[in-house]
């Protein structure tokens, strides 16, 4: 009989193939299945199970709660389907508006402490490359943190800088990008620390030390630790995530364009074909009022009149 974390494994394995990315469920759906184990449970589980190790920490928001057992409930589904004695887990316990996450928009001092810390926070050349490699094409870039670490060593074309984005089931995007951001991506390629993991020539860019390609849940530590070691604390609500350079990235185009009396439109449309966005509508969601961008926006709206700027 397969245990929970071989079919865990199995579902994984079978839904990537599909173009799923399932990250979430990797580590909240392993972290439950380590539970369990240490309850001497491995073959089944119980709703009441499924509720308890979701609410877990007493403190956390209600919406995280209802997000554990989301995944788990996806997962019990799966096994049920498949003939496992595991209960279906019904819609509307833990139920949770999810709050807005408030963005960390970073400043160029934020990111480049984020990059001075990688040295610092790790003596490892192969994992500070790494991850300092990262955060740079995702501030150069505003890729999602998936599509960075999906990143193939063919998906980057050297002689026109456009790297190639394969994004599961959203599809394909070329993403032009500017020389030196390419030329980054060439010297940790052939960084020897990196070589001597020996990995796949056509495979993936960011490599453990096997050779093999990160997940998120095997990188998010070492971004952890790199942004304690720079010393980025929360502002407020806003918490310093990897997925906030992405926020920042779109914010920063849209303040360019106003400051530069461009045309917004224009460039909102671009930034969503640029982020990887089906409708332009889901590129609002990226662009945080800050104070220069609404008072640059505002001056577009109410503009000074020709008397006043003379005066």
């Amino acid at each position: 009989m397969m245990t929970l974390r071989e079919h865990l494994e199995q579902y994984l394995t079978l839904r990537r193939a599909l173009g799923f990315q399932l990250n979430d469920i990797e580590r909240q759906v392993g972290l439950f299945c380590a539970w369990l184990e240490a309850r001497g449970q491995t073959a089944t589980f119980t709703i009441d199970d499924a509720v308890t190790w979701a609410r877990l920490n007493p403190d956390a928001h209600p919406s995280w709660w209802g997000t554990r057992l989301s995944l788990v409930r996806r997962f019990a589904a799966h096994l049920n389907a498949n003939g496992v004695d595991v209960p279906i887990i019904p819609h509307g316990l833990l139920p949770a508006k999810k709050p807005r996450a408030v963005p960390y928009i970073y400043s160029q001092g934020d990111v480049d402490a984020l990059l001075a810390a990688c040295t610092e926070a790790f003596a490892d050349e192969r994992i500070a490359a790494t991850v300092r490699t990262v955060i740079g094409l995702l501030a150069a870039t505003g890729l999602r943190i998936s599509e960075a670490l999906n990143l193939r060593v063919d998906d980057i074309d050297q002689r026109n800088d456009v790297l190639v984005i394969n994004a599961g089931k959203s599809g394909q995007r070329l993403v032009p990008v500017h020389a030196s951001t390419t030329a980054a991506l060439t010297r940790y390629i052939d960084l020897p620390a990196r070589t001597v993991t020996r990995p796949e020539p056509h495979g993936p860019v960011f490599v453990t030390a096997k050779g093999t390609g990160y997940r998120y849940v095997s990188f998010f530590p070492l971004f952890k630790r790199v942004r304690e070691t720079a010393g980025l604390t929360p502002r407020g609500r806003a918490r310093p995530r990897l997925h906030d350079l992405r926020h920042t990235f779109a914010t920063a185009h849209m303040t360019a364009v106003y400051a530069r009396g461009g045309d917004p439109d224009r460039v909102l449309s671009l930034l969503a074909t640029w982020l990887g966005h089906s409708d332009a509508a889901h590129t609002y969601w990226y662009l945080t009022a800050t104070g220069e961008l609404m008072a640059l926006a505002a001056g577009m709206l109410d503009p000074v009149p020709p008397e006043e700027e003379s005066s």
